[in-house]
């Protein structure tokens, strides 16, 4: 292979045309070229339209009696076609036809000169601007090598058409001239085709090094994403092993604490077991004791008191075994909440005859008094009337045991399917650092901020665990020496008068 042409093999262009084969590569070739030449084009045509108006000077000396018809074809026709042509470069749709626009214009000069140098063949003046021409459509405006190569031919021959059908020149002339003509248009060829040979082999380079750009940019993309992606990967895992260090010692954390825990629960069991020895043997040695001096009465009167202890340490021993028992059922887990349709103020009244005649109360002078959230013709509800009836006597139990002096009183609200139960007393209270642990198992047992008490530290405990089997809470508010208010939530279903009335009717 030529090694001239390699590299017009390289960028796989036709050799005549100079044309792309890839037809959108010859069409992003044209705007470049355009975008890049536009302006020398300009340049290029407002020039060769005053160089064409200033060689008007010449044809007063040289045209003689052709001098009109020269300034006809120079200022009515040629330069009009350039100015033309420079006016439209202005247009945003000029670089869809600005090359057929500049061979247009070149034929139109130079089939001009042509004329020209017809009509006055001995000038050789015209000649030189045929030369001109040949210069400018070649190299200086723009026009690319294959159109500009038709040009300068179709110049070539329509002068010798001219010049044998029109003119009156000598041969020896007409060949002369051609002889400068081809010669020119042979130079004028060699160097457009290498000018665009040139700007291809630049726009060709510029292609690849866009497509390098784009395959770098690519692959920093790409290497962005990896890095992003192994750097997210590190993140959660970073962030994983913080979530399982953190968890280990939230783990360690509860482990120290359930340790704790069961180190304490072993203390207050024990404690527990302790004193449910001592709590059971007193009232079974108590009964044990005065039943066996019942044979040795001296009256009735005294027989009735040694019954009295006989039977108040019996009540004392069931109550007792009755904690012991709810206990192992929570602890089993087998403990079940029978919800019925109870008379709310019915259940308040009888807790309050049961407590009205309580020892304590009377033998302290209490005050003991209670107040109902809901009419008597309208206080029907559902839930467990067992367990909310042991809640009761649980915490006025434990009111009326811890105050002296004073009064004690319980009551309720109802708002939107929620009671509000309250037990007020002005005992001895409760310190505040014990408050925290009042509802735990055994803490009868294990606080010493009050006197000793006969229980088993479980009342308030179960307490709480009935509540929250019924969907219920528990809080207290206490200072020491002043009083204690223990208050509970539990929501229940009510019974409103219309729909007791209509399931009567229904009923009957």
């Amino acid at each position: 292979m030529n090694p001239g042409f390699a590299h017009i093999k390289s960028m796989e262009i036709n050799k005549l045309t100079l044309n792309f084969f890839d037809k959108e590569k010859e069409r992003k070739f044209r705007s470049y070229y355009f975008q890049n030449s536009h302006i020398a084009t300009r340049i290029s045509f407002i020039l060769v339209a005053l160089l064409y108006s200033i060689f008007g000077y010449l044809d007063y000396y040289m045209a003689g009696e052709n001098m009109i018809l020269f300034w006809k074809i120079r200022y009515f026709v040629v330069v009009p076609v350039l100015l033309t042509t420079f006016f439209l470069s202005f247009l945003k749709s000029f670089s869809k036809y600005w090359q057929e626009l500049m061979f247009l214009s070149y034929l139109v000069a130079s089939f001009a000169i042509i004329l020209m140098i017809v009509k006055l063949p001995n000038d050789f003046v015209y000649s030189n601007g045929m030369l001109l021409i040949f210069f400018a459509g070649y190299v200086f405006i723009k026009l690319r090598f294959f159109l500009a190569t038709i040009a300068g031919w179709l110049s070539v021959i329509t002068y010798n058409i001219l010049a044998f059908k029109l003119g009156n020149a000598e041969l020896s002339t007409i060949i002369a001239n051609d002889f400068f003509f081809v010669a020119a248009n042979l130079i004028g060829m060699f160097a457009g085709y290498n000018a665009e040979v040139f700007d291809r082999r630049n726009f060709f380079l510029y292609l690849q090094i866009a497509q390098k750009n784009k395959d770098i940019e690519f692959i920093n993309k790409n290497l962005e994403k990896t890095v992003e992606r192994r750097t997210k990967l590190l993140n959660m895992r970073n962030e994983d092993l913080h979530n399982e260090i953190a968890r280990r010692i939230e783990i360690e954390g509860e482990l120290i604490k359930a340790k704790e825990k069961a180190e304490e629960s072993d203390k207050l069991k024990s404690a527990f077991l302790t004193n449910m020895s001592h709590e059971i043997r007193t009232p079974m040695n108590g009964i044990i004791g005065f039943a066996e001096l019942l044979r040795d009465a001296e009256n009735e009167e005294e027989m009735n008191e040694f019954i009295d202890i006989i039977i108040k340490n019996g009540q004392h021993l069931l109550d007792l075994i009755n904690d012991i028992i709810d206990l192992s059922k929570i602890e089993a887990g087998v403990l079940q909440i029978f919800k019925t349709e109870i008379n709310l103020n019915e259940l308040t009244k009888e807790i309050y005859d049961m407590f009205a005649n309580n020892n304590n109360v009377i033998d302290k002078e209490l005050r003991f008094t209670y107040e109902n959230g809901l009419p008597d013709d309208d206080c029907r509800i559902i839930t467990d009337r067992v367990r909310l009836k042991q809640i009761l006597i649980n915490l006025i139990n434990n009111a009326i045991k811890y105050t002296e002096k004073g009064s004690v009183e319980f009551g309720y609200t109802y708002d939107n399917g929620i009671l509000h139960f309250y037990i007020s007393d002005t005992g001895i209270g409760i310190a505040e650092e014990h408050q925290e642990h009042l509802f735990e198992r055994f803490m009868q047992v294990t606080l010493n901020n009050t006197p000793k008490k006969e229980g088993t530290g479980l009342g308030l405990a179960i307490t709480k665990t009935y509540l929250k089997m019924m969907g219920g809470n528990i809080k207290v508010r206490s200072t020491l020496n002043v009083g204690s208010t223990f208050s509970f939530t539990l929501p229940v279903e009510r019974i409103s008068i219309k729909q007791r009335q209509e399931e009567q009717s229904y009923g009957v």
